[in-house]
């Protein structure tokens, strides 16, 4: 197992560069969402690391952003990066279309749920799948157990459970009259009596619970390829701390916390795939 970082920024890559992880996550500037770091090619290309570098391009594409998807891939391609996980099936035609031969991870969010989805990719030529955060524990170790891709899981940071293509917040406080002066904000829902964080970015919406941490599962997932560590949202010195703890459960420490949110790790759903 290795741990992947998505970095607050470049100073915050290098300094977590001299951990003892596995690599990096990084966005593309207009074409990745939820991620912290959004770079542009000229910035990616210079990258100096020996640690894994992957490209998360997760933004649907639209038919007048073709071309410039096209040019980036192309000049990915060129440089020395591990991988891309990409979530737009044109990703991985315009890989197959260029003949460029980038590793490609599907990442298509909620949709990687089953070995059957994992293997069609993986015939496809992916080499790698990101499950669904909405999978438990005995999920991950299934489908890494049916599948020969290489397994991605998020264990820590705000993850979405709910995303919209459009600017919901935007059309909110146009509604009502009031300036958007912020892509954050917090929604309050009277039921469950809670705020939770509303995110948006390039025409896109998220809404997010608690912070995930699936420290105490660390062990169990010991065959799982890599664990994502997201810093999303958060300060730079809390998550290097969180950084640290990661690579000590990976070196055999157990943990038992009892107060951390663990999404559906250990929800039992009643939708299955027929074995």
């Amino acid at each position: 197992m290795k741990i992947l970082v998505e970095p607050l920024n470049l100073h915050h890559l290098y300094e977590l560069d001299k951990k003892n992880i596995g690599g990096f996550i990084v966005g593309i500037e207009g074409f990745s969402i939820f991620q912290s770091l959004k770079l542009d090619i000229d910035d990616i290309k210079n990258i100096n690391t020996n640690k894994e570098l992957y490209v998360f391009i997760n933004k649907p594409i639209h038919n007048d952003e073709l071309d410039s998807i096209k040019n980036i891939l192309i000049s990915l391609s060129k440089m020395n990066i591990s991988g891309i996980l990409f979530e737009d099936i044109c990703i991985y035609k315009l890989n197959k279309d260029l003949n460029l031969n980038l590793n490609l991870i599907w990442a298509s969010n909620h949709l990687p749920t089953n070995s059957y989805s994992c293997n069609y990719w993986n015939k496809k030529g992916c080499t790698g799948a990101l499950l669904s955060t909405e999978l438990m524990v005995s999920d991950f170790i299934s489908i890494k157990k049916s599948t020969n891709m290489n397994i991605f899981v998020y264990l820590y940071g705000y993850i979405p459970i709910f995303e919209s293509s459009r600017t919901l917040i935007t059309n909110y406080l146009k509604h009502i009259n009031k300036e958007c002066n912020s892509n954050k904000y917090y929604m309050y829902e009277k039921i469950s009596n809670r705020y939770y964080p509303i995110y948006e970015e390039y025409g896109n919406t998220f809404i997010t619970e608690d912070v995930l941490n699936g420290i105490n599962v660390v062990n169990e997932l010991k065959d799982i390829d890599y664990i994502i560590l997201n810093s999303l949202m958060h300060k730079e010195e809390d998550f290097n701390k969180v950084v640290d703890e990661y690579i000590e459960a990976l070196n055999g420490k157990i943990f038992d916390k009892k107060d951390v949110f663990t999404g559906f790790l250990f929800k039992e759903s009643i939708f299955k795939v027929k074995e």
